[in-house]
Protein backbone atom coordinates (compact mmCIF):
# COMPACT_ATOMS: atom_id res chain seq x y z
CA UNK A 1 0.00 0.00 0.00
CA UNK A 2 1.35 3.33 -0.96
CA UNK A 3 1.78 6.20 1.53
CA UNK A 4 -0.89 8.22 -0.25
CA UNK A 5 -3.43 5.49 0.26
CA UNK A 6 -2.59 5.37 4.03
CA UNK A 7 -3.15 9.10 4.65
CA UNK A 8 -6.90 8.82 5.35
CA UNK A 9 -6.33 6.21 8.06
CA UNK A 10 -3.62 8.30 9.70
CA UNK A 11 -5.87 11.36 9.67
CA UNK A 12 -8.76 9.43 11.29
CA UNK A 13 -6.45 8.15 14.08
CA UNK A 14 -5.25 11.67 14.79
CA UNK A 15 -8.82 12.99 15.04
CA UNK A 16 -9.93 10.11 17.28
CA UNK A 17 -6.93 10.57 19.56
CA UNK A 18 -7.58 14.30 19.86
CA UNK A 19 -11.23 13.72 20.74
CA UNK A 20 -10.29 11.19 23.42
CA UNK A 21 -7.72 13.54 24.92
CA UNK A 22 -10.19 16.44 25.02
CA UNK A 23 -12.83 14.24 26.63
CA UNK A 24 -10.40 13.12 29.31
CA UNK A 25 -9.34 16.73 30.00
CA UNK A 26 -12.99 17.88 30.24
CA UNK A 27 -13.82 15.07 32.69
CA UNK A 28 -10.75 15.86 34.83
CA UNK A 29 -11.61 19.57 35.04
CA UNK A 30 -15.14 18.70 36.24
CA UNK A 31 -13.83 16.54 39.08
CA UNK A 32 -11.40 19.29 40.24
CA UNK A 33 -14.20 21.90 40.44
CA UNK A 34 -16.38 19.51 42.52
CA UNK A 35 -13.49 18.90 44.92
CA UNK A 36 -12.84 22.62 45.34
CA UNK A 37 -16.53 23.26 45.99
CA UNK A 38 -16.61 20.62 48.75
CA UNK A 39 -13.44 22.03 50.33
CA UNK A 40 -14.79 25.63 50.31
CA UNK A 41 -17.92 24.49 52.19
CA UNK A 42 -15.83 23.33 55.17
CA UNK A 43 -14.99 25.83 58.05
CA UNK A 44 -11.46 27.09 58.46
CA UNK A 45 -9.29 24.88 60.72
CA UNK A 46 -8.40 27.84 63.03
CA UNK A 47 -12.09 28.71 63.39
CA UNK A 48 -12.91 25.15 64.38
CA UNK A 49 -10.21 25.25 67.08
CA UNK A 50 -11.56 28.54 68.46
CA UNK A 51 -15.12 27.25 68.59
CA UNK A 52 -13.98 24.09 70.37
CA UNK A 53 -11.94 26.15 72.92
CA UNK A 54 -14.92 28.44 73.62
CA UNK A 55 -17.24 25.50 74.19
CA UNK A 56 -14.72 23.88 76.54
CA UNK A 57 -14.32 27.13 78.52
CA UNK A 58 -18.08 27.47 78.83
CA UNK A 59 -18.32 23.92 80.22
CA UNK A 60 -15.60 24.65 82.79
CA UNK A 61 -17.30 27.91 83.88
CA UNK A 62 -20.65 26.15 84.23
CA UNK A 63 -19.16 23.47 86.49
CA UNK A 64 -16.97 25.77 88.63
CA UNK A 65 -19.39 28.65 89.33
CA UNK A 66 -21.46 28.21 92.55
CA UNK A 67 -25.20 27.95 92.28
CA UNK A 68 -25.67 31.25 94.11
CA UNK A 69 -23.95 34.47 93.01
CA UNK A 70 -24.81 36.31 96.21
CA UNK A 71 -21.47 37.49 97.62
CA UNK A 72 -22.79 39.71 100.36
CA UNK A 73 -21.26 39.13 103.81
CA UNK A 74 -23.90 38.58 106.53
CA UNK A 75 -23.76 40.97 109.45
CA UNK A 76 -22.47 39.31 112.57
CA UNK A 77 -23.10 40.08 116.16
CA UNK A 78 -21.17 39.07 119.23
CA UNK A 79 -19.94 40.08 122.63
CA UNK A 80 -16.81 41.03 124.50
CA UNK A 81 -15.68 40.63 128.09
CA UNK A 82 -14.62 43.66 130.14
CA UNK A 83 -12.82 43.36 133.49
CA UNK A 84 -13.84 46.12 135.89
CA UNK A 85 -10.93 48.24 137.11
CA UNK A 86 -10.71 50.36 140.24
CA UNK A 87 -12.49 53.67 139.82
CA UNK A 88 -14.60 52.58 136.84
CA UNK A 89 -18.37 53.04 136.76
CA UNK A 90 -21.04 51.39 134.69
CA UNK A 91 -21.59 54.75 133.01
CA UNK A 92 -17.91 55.00 131.99
CA UNK A 93 -17.95 51.44 130.67
CA UNK A 94 -21.11 52.08 128.63
CA UNK A 95 -19.50 55.18 127.10
CA UNK A 96 -16.33 53.25 126.34
CA UNK A 97 -18.21 50.68 124.27
CA UNK A 98 -20.91 53.09 123.00
CA UNK A 99 -23.84 51.10 124.40
CA UNK A 100 -26.39 51.89 127.09
CA UNK A 101 -26.18 50.97 130.77
CA UNK A 102 -29.43 49.04 130.40
CA UNK A 103 -27.92 46.81 127.67
CA UNK A 104 -24.95 45.93 129.86
CA UNK A 105 -27.22 45.22 132.84
CA UNK A 106 -29.49 43.00 130.71
CA UNK A 107 -26.53 41.05 129.30
CA UNK A 108 -25.18 40.39 132.79
CA UNK A 109 -28.47 39.85 134.63
CA UNK A 110 -27.90 42.89 136.85
CA UNK A 111 -30.74 44.56 138.75
CA UNK A 112 -28.72 47.31 140.42
CA UNK A 113 -25.94 49.25 138.66
CA UNK A 114 -24.32 50.00 142.03
CA UNK A 115 -23.31 46.37 142.56
CA UNK A 116 -19.94 46.37 140.79
CA UNK A 117 -16.63 45.21 142.19
CA UNK A 118 -13.01 45.45 141.11
CA UNK A 119 -12.03 42.44 138.95
CA UNK A 120 -15.63 41.62 138.03
CA UNK A 121 -15.99 40.44 134.42
CA UNK A 122 -18.85 41.99 132.46
CA UNK A 123 -20.29 40.74 129.19
CA UNK A 124 -20.38 43.62 126.69
CA UNK A 125 -22.92 42.94 123.90
CA UNK A 126 -21.72 44.26 120.54
CA UNK A 127 -23.80 44.77 117.37
CA UNK A 128 -20.81 43.98 115.19
CA UNK A 129 -17.97 41.59 116.04
CA UNK A 130 -15.58 43.81 114.13
CA UNK A 131 -16.39 46.72 116.39
CA UNK A 132 -13.52 47.67 118.65
CA UNK A 133 -13.95 49.39 122.02
CA UNK A 134 -13.29 53.08 122.10
CA UNK A 135 -10.01 53.84 123.79
CA UNK A 136 -10.51 55.42 127.15
CA UNK A 137 -9.53 59.06 127.09
CA UNK A 138 -6.91 60.24 129.60
CA UNK A 139 -8.26 61.50 132.86
CA UNK A 140 -9.02 65.20 132.92
CA UNK A 141 -9.99 67.44 135.76
CA UNK A 142 -13.55 68.66 135.26
CA UNK A 143 -14.32 72.27 136.23
CA UNK A 144 -16.55 72.78 139.20
CA UNK A 145 -20.12 73.58 138.27
CA UNK A 146 -23.30 74.12 140.21
CA UNK A 147 -25.53 71.05 140.66
CA UNK A 148 -22.94 68.66 139.16
CA UNK A 149 -23.79 65.21 140.55
CA UNK A 150 -21.05 62.91 141.88
CA UNK A 151 -20.55 59.60 140.17
CA UNK A 152 -23.50 57.37 141.16
CA UNK A 153 -21.86 53.99 140.50
CA UNK A 154 -18.44 53.68 142.16
CA UNK A 155 -16.49 50.44 141.90
CA UNK A 156 -13.84 50.87 144.60
CA UNK A 157 -13.84 47.92 146.97
CA UNK A 158 -14.93 48.74 150.51
CA UNK A 159 -12.00 49.80 152.64
CA UNK A 160 -11.34 49.53 156.33
CA UNK A 161 -12.44 53.12 156.98
CA UNK A 162 -15.92 54.44 157.56
CA UNK A 163 -18.87 55.88 155.66
CA UNK A 164 -19.18 59.66 155.74
CA UNK A 165 -22.63 60.75 154.57
CA UNK A 166 -23.28 64.39 153.68
CA UNK A 167 -26.15 66.46 152.29
CA UNK A 168 -24.23 68.26 149.54
CA UNK A 169 -26.96 70.33 147.89
CA UNK A 170 -30.66 71.04 147.38
CA UNK A 171 -31.34 71.38 143.66
CA UNK A 172 -33.91 73.96 142.42
CA UNK A 173 -35.76 74.56 145.73
CA UNK A 174 -39.31 75.81 145.29
CA UNK A 175 -39.94 74.01 141.97
CA UNK A 176 -41.82 70.79 142.64
CA UNK A 177 -40.95 69.10 139.34
CA UNK A 178 -37.23 69.85 139.72
CA UNK A 179 -36.27 70.15 143.37
CA UNK A 180 -34.29 67.34 144.98
CA UNK A 181 -31.87 66.72 147.82
CA UNK A 182 -28.40 65.45 146.90
CA UNK A 183 -26.75 63.02 149.35
CA UNK A 184 -23.19 61.71 148.92
CA UNK A 185 -20.90 59.28 150.71
CA UNK A 186 -17.40 60.81 150.80
CA UNK A 187 -16.02 58.06 153.05
CA UNK A 188 -14.17 54.94 151.89
CA UNK A 189 -16.77 52.44 153.12
CA UNK A 190 -20.30 51.73 151.91
CA UNK A 191 -23.35 52.64 154.02
CA UNK A 192 -26.63 50.78 154.37
CA UNK A 193 -29.37 53.44 154.34
CA UNK A 194 -32.21 51.10 155.25
CA UNK A 195 -34.47 52.88 157.78
CA UNK A 196 -32.68 56.26 157.49
CA UNK A 197 -34.84 59.38 157.34
CA UNK A 198 -34.58 62.66 155.44
CA UNK A 199 -36.59 65.39 157.20
CA UNK A 200 -37.35 69.11 157.09
CA UNK A 201 -37.70 71.36 160.14
CA UNK A 202 -41.48 71.07 160.05
CA UNK A 203 -41.72 67.32 160.72
CA UNK A 204 -42.03 66.03 157.12
CA UNK A 205 -39.72 63.09 156.50
CA UNK A 206 -38.82 60.48 153.89
CA UNK A 207 -37.81 56.94 155.00
CA UNK A 208 -35.25 55.03 152.96
CA UNK A 209 -35.94 51.49 151.78
CA UNK A 210 -33.06 48.96 151.95
CA UNK A 211 -30.25 50.24 149.74
CA UNK A 212 -26.46 50.56 149.76
CA UNK A 213 -24.64 53.84 149.14
CA UNK A 214 -21.05 53.15 148.14
CA UNK A 215 -18.17 55.40 149.16
CA UNK A 216 -15.66 57.69 147.46
CA UNK A 217 -18.23 60.21 146.28
CA UNK A 218 -21.15 57.99 145.28
CA UNK A 219 -24.38 59.93 145.39
CA UNK A 220 -28.16 59.75 145.16
CA UNK A 221 -30.98 62.25 144.60
CA UNK A 222 -34.24 62.35 146.59
CA UNK A 223 -36.84 64.10 144.43
CA UNK A 224 -39.76 65.81 146.15
CA UNK A 225 -42.27 64.84 143.45
CA UNK A 226 -43.60 61.37 142.59
CA UNK A 227 -41.83 59.06 140.17
CA UNK A 228 -40.25 55.66 139.59
CA UNK A 229 -37.30 54.88 141.88
CA UNK A 230 -33.99 53.80 140.35
CA UNK A 231 -30.60 52.89 141.80
CA UNK A 232 -29.51 56.55 141.98
CA UNK A 233 -32.78 58.54 142.07
CA UNK A 234 -35.56 58.22 144.66
CA UNK A 235 -38.96 59.92 144.75
CA UNK A 236 -40.72 61.28 147.86
CA UNK A 237 -44.19 61.44 146.28
CA UNK A 238 -45.21 64.92 147.51
CA UNK A 239 -47.71 67.07 145.59
CA UNK A 240 -46.14 70.40 146.54
CA UNK A 241 -42.68 71.85 146.98
CA UNK A 242 -40.97 71.29 150.37
CA UNK A 243 -37.82 73.38 150.19
CA UNK A 244 -37.01 77.10 150.11
CA UNK A 245 -34.04 79.30 150.94
CA UNK A 246 -33.17 79.27 154.65
CA UNK A 247 -34.76 75.86 155.38
CA UNK A 248 -32.77 73.21 157.24
CA UNK A 249 -32.50 69.69 155.76
CA UNK A 250 -31.70 66.93 158.29
CA UNK A 251 -30.58 63.32 157.75
CA UNK A 252 -31.15 60.73 160.54
CA UNK A 253 -29.74 57.21 160.67
CA UNK A 254 -31.85 54.14 161.51
CA UNK A 255 -31.30 54.75 165.26
CA UNK A 256 -32.57 58.33 165.00
CA UNK A 257 -29.18 60.04 165.39
CA UNK A 258 -28.47 63.08 163.23
CA UNK A 259 -25.96 62.19 160.50
CA UNK A 260 -25.96 65.37 158.42
CA UNK A 261 -27.55 68.82 158.25
CA UNK A 262 -27.72 71.33 155.40
CA UNK A 263 -29.09 74.88 155.34
CA UNK A 264 -30.44 75.87 151.93
CA UNK A 265 -28.70 79.10 150.76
Amino acid sequence: MSFRSMLPFIFINIVVSAVVVLAILYWWDGRKEDSLASIEGLPDVSQVDILQDDAHSAEIAATELPASTDTSIPEESGQETHTVSAGETLGLISNQYDISIEEIMAANGMSNPNFLSVGQELIIPLTDTLQEPIEEAPETTEPEAENVLPTPIPTEAAGDGEAVIEISNVVDPGQLSLESVQIVNIGDHEANLSGWKLADQFGNYYTFSPMTLFGDGAGILIHTTAGQDSATELYWGQDKSLWKSGDMVILYNAEGAVQAEFEIP
